[in-house]
């Protein structure tokens, strides 16, 4: 895509929410939570214990023809010597709002207005969580309250952008026809620039910057989901063999399916192996609940690419078991414990990632 026509799409999502701007929301309801995480890593030195925490506020007023979304978001600061920064797969409620010295802050990281009725279907425009609208599952997209480890929140093998601008259309299905998912976005998000800034983020023509373009189609009943999806990224990439104008782009499936107490979800993805280090991606996570109370088993594998000639290296496993105990209304505790062989597909011997045990404690309450 040209320069000229990112730098059109920035201005269509700026002008268009700015004029809806003026029409005033006629019911404003809230929602969110806050999360605590406890972490230790066993005979893992010089990894620092750590405690994080996470707040989130959504609020939501019709206006028009549709709906504004506003969420706020806010992390405290990541320890440089803590678990979630040694081990980056196994904390992915840790850093989703950091400045660029990794302290803790407030942002907001959407703020959008979805069109309910187009001839398309539900088109929401401004500034978007891509990752919001593809590859997702029933059991294992919700760090807050589900399993904790980052692969299986969202599937690693896709490049999606952090919050960014950008489109989405979803056409709910009709009858036979699937449900359809559509993304066009900026591909550099708030976190993915140096220094995490609404001013480099609406930015979109600066060297190197691409879109992001995935697209899913859905199945869904009340036993089985089906997903499928496309995705590309065609920021600049430098690919394993020096050239540095490679796209990456990639292929997803999600399954699952729900039994009364029981639940399955089995995860899938394909990304190009010219860039990307994580080619391949494998998951499979089970849910039991009972009286309000989960216990929630998963196993995922990332395959590194066969043209990643680094020493060192090799596919990272990564294993989770959680149990969640509901207190009283919106408000859970969840223990857990992760074993991760090659976190970042590390396999020196003397380096801390190359096998670790995690042990977690998460108190989160949701209104």
């Amino acid at each position: 895509m040209t320069v000229r026509y990112r730098a059109d799409l920035a201005a269509l999502v700026l002008s268009a929410v700015s004029a809806l701007a003026a029409g005033p929301a006629l019911a404003i309801d809230f929602s969110g939570g806050v999360t605590v995480v406890g972490l230790h890593a066993f005979d893992a030195v010089p990894v620092a214990d750590e405690v994080t925490a996470s707040a989130d506020l959504f609020a939501t007023g019709r206006a028009g023809a549709g709906e504004w979304l506003l969420y706020i978001e806010g992390n405290t600061a990541i320890d440089e010597r803590g678990v979630s920064t040694t081990f980056a797969e196994v904390n992915a409620d840790a850093g989703t709002a950091l400045d660029p010295d990794r302290s803790g802050r407030l942002q907001i990281s959407e703020l959008n207005y979805r069109f309910d009725q187009s001839p398309v279907g539900a088109v929401t425009i401004g500034l978007i969580d891509p990752s919001g609208y593809l590859d997702r599952t029933r059991l294992t997209n919700d760090e807050n309250v589900q399993f904790l480890g980052v692969p299986f929140v969202n599937n690693p093998t896709i490049e999606f952008p952090d919050y960014t601008l950008g489109v989405a259309v979803q056409r709910d299905r009709d009858g036979a026809a699937p449900e359809v998912n559509v993304v066009v976005a900026a591909s550099n998000g708030l976190a993915d620039n140096p220094n995490v800034s609404y001013g480099q983020l609406i930015d979109v023509d600066a060297r190197g910057r691409g879109v992001f373009v995935g697209i899913g189609a859905g199945w869904e009943s009340a036993v089985d989901l089906v997903r499928l999806g496309a995705w590309a990224n065609t920021q600049a990439h430098e690919s394993f063999d020096g050239r540095e104008s490679a796209d990456n782009y990639g292929v997803y499936a999600v399954y699952g399916r729900s039994m009364g107490a029981h639940g399955l979800s089995l995860r899938a993805g394909l990304a190009n192996d010219e860039v990307a280090r994580a080619a391949g991606f494998t998951s499979i996570a089970y849910r039991y609940g009972f009286h309000g109370h989960a216990l929630g088993l998963g196993y995922a594998r990332t395959f590194l690419s066969a043209n990643e000639n680094a020493a060192d290296l090799d596919d990272t496993s990564h294993f989770e078991v959680y149990l969640r105990l509901a207190l009283s209304r919106g408000l859970h505790v969840t223990t857990s414990m992760q074993r991760v062989v090659h976190s970042s597909f590390v396999t020196d011997t003397a380096d801390p990632r190359r096998n670790v045990t995690v042990m977690a404690l998460r108190l989160h309450y949701g209104f």
